[in-house]
């Protein structure tokens, strides 16, 4: 999921301890060839003394809209996670829980989810949530009418296109997905077209909320003041200024600790790191820029940071079917001449990982190796010979579009000096860049992606598989569609991970992207603030928190 301009939602840091019931699941049980996942309520303690109220900085802009369905960047999917809740969700590890629902059964050939609500699952209105719900709710977020037409302002495709019938949705010739049934009121049943090992994980998104049908027939900005799933609700908003949460004391896994959380927005949560050292703000992201001040001994602050890589990368990505990059030995030539560590140890002063690839460190708990193409200016040269063009002088212009990124300039500034290539980077304010990816638009761009979900099939399937709406750049390859179509069937994560190298070599060796850095957070949290889970994938959710004044 592209990373919005959020200063706090990216961080992540070391999982701690939550302080009240944790929905964890028990290792797969079989019976009659069916899995079987149930919730399991595992008690902790929490000790909250003082005022419960957490204040934070969230994004300087927006966000546009909390409506689950439109969720497509970190910054609105941490705020929609407090609000709204799904049949699933990730825990502290990272690993798909049930949430709404306390069992899930599969059946043995993948295909077929069972989802059995649970009893004190209610909206904040109190009203219970019923299986009609999750059928209105899911249909919806993949549903081009909710978007009025438009499908690039759904974030639902990406995660729910698993589901039987959502082809049928999207190319407006069915309203619901028939692959979710209602048995009953509490008792759901998910279809998917094809086994998908990922599902569970992607039904944990935000787009895989449950809303209030009622709620949404008011049309208009419901979602300003909506009747939620989650653990709290809004009690204020006054864009570009402030939002307040307030627990909602129902929640089917317990009361929040915190009674409000407090987030500043726009001007307001700028300068966060004054904000955190007034004691305005409880939570902090440290920029690499504020990094060795924080991390030296004298700043007072080094025992309140918390240092962990995240599953997010920033990578430059070429088209293929645009001049002069559909020329594999033009692309080819800017993987040879450019030196990417110099963007993650000078740049960014070593603050973040050199990316090896798409795939970030860590992730399936394994390291990613590639063979890439060793720097090599005299290879470089004799590529651009070797191209359609023959010298350098004879290549257009290539454009790289970038939203405030600067790997992109390094490389433009690399490549005219080494080779004579002229590139042009075009900085474009946010909400243009968006819309531009989104109309697959730019010969090539830079992104900062922060992976949805825990797999490498939210890097490699989703941004690069063919057909899919965040392949911004139009790549189709059939022996990368293929590999990822084998990883989805396999179950058995060492295997996958085989696949999944093999996969990221296809990308590396087509010339399509150009890797940069791995991002690592460096969070800064008061003493007093306890319970917070920081994941690879974020702050994912606020009501595992109590503080201790």
């Amino acid at each position: 999921m592209i990373l919005g301009v959020l200063i706090l939602v990216s961080v992540s840091g070391i999982a701690q301890a939550a302080p009240f019931s944790n929905i964890r699941y028990q290792p797969s049980a079989f019976a009659d060839d069916v899995t079987i996942i149930e919730a399991v309520d595992e008690p902790r303690n929490a000790t909250p003394s003082g005022e419960q109220v957490l204040r934070m900085a969230g994004p300087s802009n927006g966000p546009e809209s909390l409506d689950p369905a439109f969720s497509r960047d970190l910054s609105s999917a941490f705020l929609i996670r407090q609000i709204f809740r799904g049949l699933t969700r990730l825990d502290a590890d990272l690993n798909p829980v049930p949430e709404v629902a306390d069992r899930i059964e599969i059946s043995a050939d993948g295909l077929t989810y069972t989802f059995h609500i649970r009893e004190n699952a209610t909206f904040q209105s109190g009203r219970p949530i019923n299986a009609d719900d999750v059928v209105f709710s899911l249909s919806r977020a993949v549903n081009p009418v909710t978007a009025g037409g438009d499908t690039s302002y759904l974030g639902g495709p990406t995660f729910l296109s698993d589901i039987r019938g959502f082809s049928a949705v999207i190319a407006g010739e069915s309203e619901a997905l028939s692959g979710v049934t209602a048995i009953d009121a509490a008792t759901v049943q998910i279809v998917l077209s094809a086994p998908r090992s990922t599902f569970l994980m992607k039904l944990a998104s935000a787009p895989g909320s449950i809303v209030d049908p009622d709620d949404v027939a008011k049309g208009g900005e419901w979602w300003r003041a909506p009747n939620g799933s989650g653990p709290f609700s809004i009690q204020k908003w006054r864009p570009d200024d402030m939002m307040i949460l307030a627990r909602y004391d129902d929640f089917f896994a317990g009361s929040p600790p915190l009674e409000l959380v407090e987030i500043r927005l726009g001007a307001n949560a700028l300068q966060s790191f004054n904000l955190y050292q007034a004691d305005q703000i409880e939570i902090d992201s440290v920029n690499s820029s504020g990094v060795d001040r924080v991390l030296a001994e004298e700043s007072g602050l080094n025992k309140e940071v918390t240092v962990t890589p995240l599953f997010a990368v920033d990578y430059i990505a070429l088209r293929t079917d645009s001049e002069p990059l559909n020329d594999p030995d033009i692309r080819r030539a800017l993987q040879l001449a450019f030196p990417r560590d110099k963007v993650a140890t000078v740049s960014y002063d070593g603050h973040v990982e050199t990316a090896q690839g798409l795939i970030p460190t860590g992730m399936l708990g394994r390291e990613w190796n590639v063979d890439w193409p060793e720097y090599d200016l005299v290879a470089a040269k004799a590529a651009i010979a070797a191209s359609s063009y023959g010298s350098a002088e004879n290549v257009p212009p290539i454009q790289i579009y970038i939203s405030g990124y600067s790997g992109a300039e390094s490389l433009r500034d690399s490549i005219e000096d080494q080779l004579g290539l002229r590139i042009e980077v075009i900085n474009l304010e946010w909400p243009e860049f968006i819309t531009g990816l989104a109309n697959h638009s730019f010969p090539a761009h830079e992104l900062y992606w922060g992976a949805d979900y825990p797999d490498p099939e939210s890097l490699l399937w989703t941004l690069f598989g063919t057909g899919l709406p965040d392949n911004y750049v139009g790549y189709s390859n059939p022996e990368l569609d293929g590999l990822l179509s084998q990883a989805a069937l396999e179950q058995d994560p060492a295997l996958r991970a085989e696949i999944y190298a093999r996969a990221q070599q296809v990308l590396v060796d087509d010339a399509v992207i150009i890797p940069l850095f791995y991002d690592v957070s460096y969070t800064l949290q008061k003493p007093y603030v306890k319970g917070l889970e920081l994941t690879a994938l974020g702050i994912l959710r606020l009501d595992s928190v109590w503080l201790e004044h």
